[in-house]
């Protein structure tokens, strides 16, 4: 009878135990990550002075639209290099490199549009709890350009990309400098992040006009958590 006793209590205290493992190894459950973006700049067109003595600012006002093809935004647990952000953007490969996709609008947003404290959702995605450090912007240079404010409506940029150098040809990653510490997504809650997008600072001329060889796109982008 002893015996017997003796084995149930060993038997219920392994089921306690390996209770508590399975529920150890599902971590600290999920979050949901939401991702809104805006022009961080001011509503004129006015793009700061480069440092190279090659490129110039932007006449103010020259600016009609700047419109940014987002194809989607990943997050990582670890903070990445410029380098890692602007590798393995295809979705296939994006795993890879320890990214998870938590929006994914694919479409076109002009940032104009989006000063002076507007901003737009892009999208969200329920994630494992946890502190993320690195998140990333992926565009489409060949769906992106600029419009100026001229009698034409010239546009620079689009399908041809001409007048308007992106950092690759191809989908390009952009990494996006966390101002404040990670996002922190905790379990049951949502945590947002704004991406705040500088046009004023992110275009910049060849040359002393637009004619001679167009705007190279130098983004300046930061990434804010609001609770």
């Amino acid at each position: 009878m002893l015996s017997n006793r003796r084995a149930s209590v060993a038997f219920s205290t392994a089921l306690l135990f390996g209770a508590a493992a399975c529920s150890d190894s599902t971590g600290a459950g999920t979050g949901t990550v939401g991702v809104r973006l805006t022009n961080a700049s001011v509503a004129e067109a006015a793009v700061a002075v480069a440092a190279a003595s090659t490129e110039a600012p932007m006449p103010a006002g020259s600016v009609k639209s700047v419109d940014i093809f987002v194809v989607r935004i990943d997050a990582k647990r670890n903070e990445p290099s410029d380098d890692d952000a602007a590798d393995n953007t295809e979705d296939s490969e994006a795993n890879k490199g320890g990214w998870i996709t938590v929006a994914e609008p694919n479409a076109k947003f002009d940032l104009m549009k989006l000063a002076d404290g507007t901003n737009t959702f892009l999208g969200d995605a329920t994630v494992a709890a946890g502190a993320y450090n690195g998140f990333r912007l992926i565009i489409d240079p060949a769906k992106s350009s600029v419009t100026l404010n001229d009698a034409g409506n010239t546009v620079i940029g689009g399908e041809g990309i001409e007048g308007l150098k992106f950092p690759s040809a191809a989908k390009t990653g952009l990494k996006i400098k966390l101002s404040g510490g990670a996002v922190d997504v905790k379990e049951g809650e949502t945590s947002t992040l704004v991406v705040k997008f500088d046009v004023s600072k992110s275009f910049v001329m060849r040359g002393s006009t637009l004619d001679q060889n167009g705007l190279i796109f130098k983004p300046v982008i930061r990434g804010t958590r609001e609770d």
